[in-house]
């Protein structure tokens, strides 16, 4: 991931953009596409699965990145006319936090499988807790 982004005015369409969520979800990150479509702001439009709107669906730039800085890479070699069209055909899905978040949609997007790194580490870390709170109890 690139460490200074390109200005969202400079990405292409297609590009996943996250940006760290606030509150008690800090250590995670929301995941959007970038649209081939310009907000009324002038910057580009995001794509974007989230809980907010039940699944996927548009958002301007300034909507997505609420003043937060963002990183952003393109991770297949997709056109991204491929790449928004699986977005848009995907209109009408419904968000799970577990099954269909903003990371899953965004690796089906660009042609990969339907995981969530997020997901997975979330579990495994509330597995750990969970065996040293069951270990903590017994000792």
């Amino acid at each position: 991931m690139n460490a200074t982004p390109l200005p969202p005015q400079h990405l292409v369409p297609g590009t996943i953009v996250t940006v760290q969520m606030k509150g008690i979800f800090s250590l995670a990150h929301h995941f959007a596409l970038v649209a081939d479509k310009q907000g009324p702001d002038g910057l580009p439009m995001v794509v974007a699965n989230s809980g907010e709107t039940g699944g996927p669906g548009e958002m301007t730039w300034s909507e997505f990145v609420k003043g937060r800085s963002y990183r952003a890479y393109y991770p297949s070699t997709l056109p991204p006319q491929t790449v928004l069209y699986n977005a848009y055909s995907m209109f009408g899905t419904r968000y799970s936090v577990l099954h269909w978040n903003c990371e899953h949609f965004a690796n089906v997007c660009h042609g990969r499988p339907a995981h969530s790194h997020q997901v997975r580490g979330g579990l495994a870390l509330a597995a750990i807790v969970g065996g040293l709170a069951l270990a903590a109890a017994r000792a």
